[in-house]
C-alpha cells in the first residue's frame, strides 16, 4: 500500500517480543503500534491482554481485536519503551486520520533436523490498519481495544476515487475528451480493474488464480462511495467460466478469484508426479494436497477399546497423516434444519428483462439443487459418483420457489439462481464447531479433512469422513492461551 508509512524496525530475528506459554508451547509475540507521524510503540507484557483473529468466508480479509491493559491510563499517558536502545523511551499518540497501524508477529520454537538445533517457526507476520478504538471493562480490568483488519483494506474502504466500468471501454479521440462507451464489460475484468485502481499496484492480483468468468456488468461507483460498494455488487452476479459462483480471497499479499467448483477440485489429487503449486504429502505417495487445504482432524473418544478403523481416511490421506485430535466432547454438530429446502434453500426462479429488446426471459431450471450439485462438483470429492450434495430435496412441495427479477446480461441472469442457492448452502448445510490449538492458517474458505476414530458408527457418523469447508476461524491469543475455534460445513454425503 503506497500510503503506508512503516517505521524502521530491526531485522525480524531481533524484534522485541513478549513470551506466552500455552499448552506446553512457547510463543514469541511482537506487537507494534505505529502512526503516520513515525511514532512507534512496542506492546510489552504489562500492556498486552489478548489478541483475537478472525476469518469469515464472506470476506477475504483477516480481522481482529488487540486488547491492552489500561490501568491508571497507561496507554494514553505513559511514555513507552520501544524496545530499541537507540530510541529509548518515546511518545506515542493515537491519530484520527485513519493512519494508525499494527504489526503483529507470532512465532514458536520448532526443531530442525540438524544437531537438535531450534529455530523460530513464523505463524503470522502481518501489518494491519486500525479501524477503530474503544474502551471496555472485563473483570474490573480496564481495556483499550484496537479493532484491526488487513492493511490493504484501508485503500478499498477509505480512498475516494471516481470509477466506472466505462474506464475499461474508453475510446480516445483526437483533440477531444475520451468517450465513454456505456456498455457492459466482463465481470471478472471489472473486479480486477477496480481493485488495482484503488490500490495502485498491478501485483495485487494473483493472475494464476483469477477467473474472469463469463458474465458482464455495467456499473458506476456512486460519488463518495468506497470501492467495496462496487466489489460487493459485482460479486452478486459473478459467474465463473465453469458456471459456478465465485469466492474472492486474499492470500500472501494478492487477491484471488476462483469458482467454488475449482476450489473443490483443487483440494487434492491422486498422482505420482505432483506439479507445482501442489505440495506432496509425506507418507501418502499418491495424494497431493492443494494450497487451499487447511489440515486434518480426527474425532476421538476416551474409550481405549476404540481403534482406528476408518478406511476412508487411510485411503485419502494415508495412514501416516498427522491428524489433530479432537475429543467427542469438544465438537458440536448441527444438522440442516428440517424445512431448509422449503425456505432458504427453495428453488430460485429468475426473470430476466432486456431493456433494449423489451423481452422477458424466465430461467426456471437453473436455481434448483440439481443445478447446484452440478455447479459444485461434489463428485470430485472422495467417494466420487457415490457422493451427493449434503441436502435432501423436498419433493412433496416442489412448487415452492422464490421469484427474482434481474436486468443483467443473459449469462449472469441465467446462472444467478444457481449461484444464489449455492452460496446459501454454505449457511445451511451440516455444521461442525470444534476447538484446536492456535491455528490461524486453518482459515475460512479453505478445506479440512475430518475423520472419526469410532468402531461403531451410526448413519450420521458415516457422513463425517471427508473434506469440510471452513466458514469461520476465531483464534485467541492471551496469557496461557493460544486456541482456535473452527466452524465448517460438509458439502457432500454418501448416497
Amino acid at each position: 500500500m503506497a500510503d503506508l508509512v512503516e517505521p524502521k524496525l530491526k531485522p525480524n530475528s531481533d524484534l522485541p517480543h513478549i513470551t506466552i506459554d500455552a499448552s506446553g508451547t512457547e510463543y514469541k509475540v511482537s506487537v507494534f503500534l505505529f502512526n503516520s507521524n513515525g511514532e512507534i510503540k512496542f506492546i510489552d507484557a504489562n500492556s498486552f491482554n489478548s489478541a483475537v483473529f478472525q476469518t469469515i468466508h464472506t470476506t477475504p480479509f483477516l480481522l481482529g481485536t488487540l486488547s491492552l491493559n489500561d490501568e491508571l491510563n497507561m496507554v494514553s499517558l505513559n511514555k513507552v519503551d520501544t524496545g530499541f536502545d537507540s530510541l529509548a523511551f518515546s511518545e506515542y499518540n493515537t491519530t484520527s486520520d485513519g493512519q494508525e497501524f499494527l504489526r503483529i508477529k507470532i512465532s514458536s520454537k520448532s526443531s530442525t533436523n540438524v544437531a537438535c538445533q531450534y529455530t523460530d517457526e513464523v505463524l503470522l507476520d502481518k501489518i494491519f490498519v486500525v479501524k477503530n478504538k474503544n474502551n471496555s471493562v472485563i473483570n474490573n480490568n480496564k481495556l483499550v481495544n484496537y479493532n484491526f483488519v488487513d492493511v490493504i483494506y484501508a485503500n478499498l474502504a477509505n480512498k475516494k476515487k471516481e470509477w466506472s466500468t466505462d474506464l475499461l471501454n474508453v475510446v480516445k479521440q483526437q483533440g477531444a475528451q475520451p468517450r465513454r462507451g456505456q456498455s457492459p464489460v466482463n465481470s471478472g475484468r471489472a473486479l480486477k480493474h477496480i481493485i488495482r485502481h484503488f490500490i495502485g499496484d498491478d501485483a495485487i492480483i494473483d493472475e494464476d488464480n483469477w477467473d474472469d468468468g463469463q458474465g458482464s456488468v455495467y456499473l458506476t461507483l456512486p460519488a463518495g462511495a468506497p470501492a467495496f460498494t462496487a466489489i460487493a455488487e459485482i460479486m452478486k452476479t459473478y459467474v465463473s467460466t465453469d458456471e459456478s459462483g465465485g469466492i474472492l480471497t486474499y492470500y500472501n499479499g494478492a487477491f484471488q478469484l476462483q469458482s467454488i467448483r475449482k476450489l473443490i477440485n483443487k483440494i487434492y489429487k491422486n498422482t505420482n508426479s505432483p506439479p507445482n503449486p501442489w505440495r506432496h504429502l509425506a507418507g501418502a505417495s499418491q495424494v497431493i494436497l492443494g494450497d487451499n487445504f487447511g489440515g486434518g482432524i480426527k474425532i476421538k473418544t476416551n474409550d481405549s477399546r476404540q481403534t482406528y478403523s476408518n478406511k476412508e481416511g487411510v485411503d485419502t490421506l494415508g495412514k501416516d497423516f498427522n491428524y489433530i485430535p479432537v475429543d467427542t466432547t469438544n465438537i458440536t454438530f448441527i444438522e440442516t434444519q428440517p424445512d431448509a429446502t422449503m425456505t432458504s434453500l427453495n428453488k430460485k426462479e429468475v426473470t430476466q428483462f432486456n431493456s433494449k429488446t423489451k423481452q422477458i426471459t424466465i430461467h426456471s431450471n437453473q436455481g434448483n439443487l440439481s443445478a447446484v450439485t452440478k455447479a459444485s462438483s461434489v463428485e470430485g470429492l472422495p467417494g466420487g459418483k457415490e457422493q451427493q450434495l449434503n441436502i435432501d430435496e423436498n419433493t412433496a412441495y416442489s412448487t415452492e420457489k422464490t421469484r427474482i427479477f434481474k436486468m443483467t446480461d443473459r449469462n449472469s441472469t441465467m446462472h444467478y439462481g444457481t449461484i444464489k442457492l449455492q452460496k446459501q448452502l454454505l449457511e445451511s448445510l451440516t455444521k461442525a464447531t470444534f476447538a484446536v490449538p492456535g491455528n490461524i492458517d486453518m482459515s475460512a474458505n479453505k478445506f479440512l479433512y475430518m475423520t472419526a476414530d469410532l468402531n461403531e458408527k451410526n448413519k450420521f457418523a458415516h457422513k463425517i469422513p471427508g473434506f469440510w469447508y471452513i466458514t469461520k476461524n476465531i483464534t485467541t491469543l492471551s496469557k496461557g492461551t493460544f486456541a482456535s475455534s473452527i466452524e465448517c460445513v460438509k458439502l457432500d454425503k454418501p448416497k
